[in-house]
């Protein structure tokens, strides 16, 4: 099997002050030799205003693909609605309908780019108010993300739900549930490692009852058979950073077993090329981790993937 290695342009950017540009980043995995990168659309990276209109967007992709040799693999859109801005689950239809267009914008975006996929997420942090209306929450998720999926096959974009606990659908049978709702294979799971630790294990910022897979990240993989639509590798020692989030270390840096992990990602019918390094330690460690990760995954892939 084919397996390539990218790195989000967020994961240089989180923790620093000034924050790298994307300009920097870019220049980075280049000269480490990566195979492809997915784009912020915040931290003044890739952004609809900093690339408005088709001709910024083509000069963009041209110095990215061809001046430094990288792909274009995904788009991931300022999380919850540009970071909390606008909480479409449960607010207004004025709220749903200022999100529905920055999502066009966005879908735009990876129309010009010619970038194949987008990150969605359900719009609010968690977890769900205890007097919030669970199944019209839940409604509305579901028909959203279906227009989602829609609107990215119309215009050949794959759609990727990237499970966070720091959203309001966090427990993993509600991960399962939510996917068959949608029922749309336009619209699949983002597998990032460090959130599904915080999800599955810690049941992080879950409303009560507490809901633990015994059986761990190898537990919900199986659950996740057929639905996942992206890979997001890192490590973790199995805590949150500031109880916002899982962890997300170097590979190697923490507890996970990737060598259980990544075959039976496989196992479980992951077929996507594409394997993207998620570790952001919030410090300068980002930038060491940006080498020996692109090493220590490729040495994963050369065992568990590519032999296949």
């Amino acid at each position: 099997m084919e397996a390539k290695i990218s790195r989000g342009s967020w994961c240089l950017a989180f923790g620093f002050d000034p924050m790298p540009t994307l300009e920097q980043v870019v220049k980075v995995l280049s000269a480490f030799e990566y195979d492809g990168i997915e784009l912020a659309g915040f931290f003044d990276h890739a952004t609809v205003e900093k690339y408005p209109d088709e001709a910024s967007r083509k000069k963009l992709v041209q110095w990215i693909t061809e001046e430094h040799g990288l792909e274009l693999v995904g788009y991931a859109p300022g999380p919850y609605g540009d970071f909390g801005r606008l909480p479409w689950a449960t607010g207004s239809d004025e709220v749903v309908a200022e999100y529905e267009k920055c999502f066009e914008e966005y879908l735009k975006f990876c129309v010009d780019c010619g970038i194949p996929s987008m990150r969605v997420d359900p719009g609010d942090f968690g977890p769900l108010a205890h007097d919030a209306d669970y199944d019209k929450v839940w409604d509305r998720v579901v028909t959203v993300f279906r227009k989602h999926a829609q609107r990215g096959r119309e215009e050949g974009v794959e759609m990727l739900w990237e499970l966070e606990s720091g959203q309001i659908f966090v427990k993993p049978s509600e991960a399962v549930k939510l996917l068959n709702d949608v029922g749309d294979d336009n619209l699949k799971l983002m597998y990032d490692i460090g959130h599904v630790e915080a999800c599955a294990v810690l049941a992080h910022n879950q409303v009560q009852p507490q809901e633990r897979l015994a059986g761990g990240q190898l537990e919900f993989v199986e659950m996740m058979k057929g639905k996942i639509g992206h890979m997001h590798v890192c490590d973790t020692d199995s805590n949150t950073w500031h109880n916002a989030f899982g962890t997300h270390l170097g590979i190697g840096k923490g507890i996970i077993d990737f060598d259980a992990l990544i075959p039976a990602v496989v196992d479980a019918g992951y077929t996507g090329t594409w394997w993207s390094v998620d570790a952001i330690p919030m410090n300068a460690d980002s930038w060491a981790d940006t080498w020996s990760d692109r090493l220590a995954l490729d040495a994963l892939l050369d065992k568990h993937v590519r032999s296949r």
